[in-house]
């Protein structure tokens, strides 16, 4: 069973035990998240659901792994002849989270 979810303007496509990076969550390890954006659901039996625009009553549940920052990337502006030059820097924040479960209605 996999789940495609959304989360930031972003789609995920997830099974139980995944580990997958997502835009930055308020909490620590151990933390439970829940994404209740899910867009399509494929079960175990070859059944798939698409939503329009959501599938109802379907929850992703994860635990938060670790927050995290990634490598800092530069950002360089330059204009010829202007004496214009402007150097700034930027981390972006993530969190790891793991697919616990995948809560589908009976």
């Amino acid at each position: 069973m996999y789940a495609i979810f959304e989360d930031g303007s972003h789609q995920f496509r997830v099974r139980e035990g995944d580990h997958v990076r997502v835009d930055r969550r308020d909490g620590k390890a151990g933390d439970t998240v829940t994404f209740s954006k899910v867009l399509m659901l494929a079960g175990e039996d070859g059944k798939t659901t698409i939503g329009a625009p959501l599938v109802e009553q379907v929850l992703v549940q994860a635990k938060i792994v670790n927050q995290f920052r990634t490598k800092k990337i530069i950002i360089q502006k330059f204009r010829r002849r202007k004496n214009m030059r402007r150097r700034n820097g930027h981390r972006q924040s993530y969190t790891m989270v793991q697919i616990t479960s995948i809560a589908a209605p009976a």
